[in-house]
């Protein structure tokens, strides 16, 4: 499949046993999510064995791997956890006919209400006066990790982020707001959110003693992936079966920051892939320079790539003097490569995506935008424009990313929702690492205005460039 012969580390992951735990942490680039599609369609091929589901958190990614794969088989399942979820749950008929599941918007609506109502009723407690996006981080904490009591939430070690601050005597309080908030979204028959859908998965698992459907469970991108959607997965899978997890903390862009550790899986052995196939030494000491900035949280499972295979040219950096500028190059530039290449252009957003897709398709262009509903795509000789979360796990001959500006990134929004600061620049600059190692050859990077301080830069791994250079 796709003429790819695994390498090395690649090739003792594809030769372990079907049975068992296996935890694969690899860097950009290094093949995990090919290994992970491989690996998936040899253990479906095996005679006389179980169904295969291969589970991603991207709806895009699911895509993605549907089009590159040139085999089928009717043992391999390929989808993203929340459909894997409802899927299950309406097996068991516990999903509601019409979506019983709350929206983030209608989430913060409820939880805020469950504030108020315990605010008024205890007018003392300071604890309620904390703003709305700190309940909503730490109650989001406690279905991802499937806290069932306030026993279990008070004793742990591990409370939410380290800006939280909270003195064990109050999450009371911060538990009461959580049962608040279930109570009322019950009370208009939503039994579900996207964050604690895992946990009724699970425990819907646990209670279930029938056939397990899949025999075989693979994880790509796992690293976003909660610890209840974890356990709920390694449940789901039969007796005698195998629970495969492929990850890398640097791409974690979800803002969990939660580890494979906490989720059940119980691996002898971490394999690491640290050879990065796809982006060539000039590529790989740019985002090396992101990991190094003051914004980065190490994290003692990421892994460093040693080697590389690939071989292109210096990242560019390109000041334009006003974004109509910028954008005029962005598009004249990727509808060149566009012709010989796989190109993309990643934004922030969809509104900007939406400013570029009327100017590409005016030049003639006709570009597609990736979304969860894009069939087989990314490997074309064509012009993509995505966003930064939508492009996880994909690569492209050049990559473009424009408007690195201060207003830009960070967002202005993810700040001003987060619990600080600091947690809003951590996950930023993750996306900036993520954009950056789509690229198998080019990296065109531009801004007007100041540039972002999630940037680096002082480093020396990328060519400047003003206007005047390249218009």
């Amino acid at each position: 499949m796709f003429g790819i012969t695994p390498k090395g580390k690649q090739e003792e992951v594809m030769a372990l046993p079907a049975k068992g735990h296996i935890v694969v942490l690899g860097t950009a680039g290094s093949g995990k999510t090919t290994i992970a599609l491989l690996r998936a369609h040899h253990l479906a091929n095996i005679p006389n064995g179980g169904k295969v589901l291969l589970v991603t958190f991207n709806g895009a990614l699911v895509e993605y791997m549907r089009g590159i794969s040139s085999s089928q088989s009717t043992k391999l399942v390929v989808e993203n956890y929340h459909k894997f979820a409802r899927g299950y749950l309406n097996s068991r008929g516990k999903m509601p006919r019409w979506n019983g599941i709350l929206s983030p918007e209608e989430k913060a609506y409820y939880i805020e209400q469950a504030i108020e109502a315990l605010k008024t009723k205890y007018q003392t407690e300071s604890t309620f006066k904390r703003p709305k996006e700190f309940f909503i981080e730490e109650i989001t904490f406690i279905e991802k990790f499937g806290f069932a009591n306030l026993a279990e939430y008070r004793e742990t070690e591990r409370i939410g982020r380290a800006s939280s601050n909270i003195k064990r005597e109050n999450r009371k309080w911060i538990f009461a707001v959580y049962e608040k908030y279930m109570e009322l979204r019950e009370a208009v028959g939503r039994k579900y959110d996207w964050d604690d859908l895992a946990f009724y998965v699970f425990n819907e698992l646990q209670d279930d003693d029938g056939e397990r459907r899949y025999t075989h469970i693979i994880v790509d991108e796992g690293q976003d992936f909660s610890p209840m959607m974890i356990k709920s997965l390694v449940e789901a899978v039969a007796d005698g079966g195998s629970f495969t997890f492929f990850g890398d903390v640097a791409q974690q862009i979800y803002g969990s920051r939660l580890s494979w550790r906490d989720s059940g899986v119980d691996a002898n052995k971490i394999w690491r892939f640290d050879v990065n196939y796809r982006n060539p030494a000039t590529i790989t000491a740019f985002t090396k320079a992101i990991t190094e900035s003051e914004y980065w949280r190490q994290d003692g499972d990421m892994v460093e790539a040693t080697a590389q295979i690939a071989e292109g040219p210096k990242p560019i950096l390109v000041k334009f003097s006003r974004k109509q500028r910028e954008m005029a190059w962005v598009v004249e530039r990727a509808i060149a490569t566009g012709k010989t290449s796989s190109t993309v252009i990643v934004c922030r957003n969809r509104a900007d995506i939406d400013t570029f897709l009327p100017v590409l398709k005016n030049k003639g262009c006709d570009a597609t935008e990736i979304n969860k509903d894009t069939p087989g795509f990314a490997h074309l000789k064509k012009v993509y424009l995505t966003t930064y979360h939508a492009a996880k796990g994909l690569e492209f001959d050049n990559v473009f990313i424009p408007y690195l500006t201060v207003d830009k990134l960070p967002d202005p929004d993810t700040v001003s929702s987060a619990v600080s600061e600091e947690d809003a620049y951590a996950d930023e600059i993750k996306l900036l690492y993520v954009a950056a190692t789509r690229s198998k050859y080019g990296l065109y990077m531009t801004y007007s205005g100041t540039l972002s301080p999630l940037f680096p830069e002082d480093s020396d791994s990328y060519d400047f460039h003003d206007e005047e250079d390249v218009v």
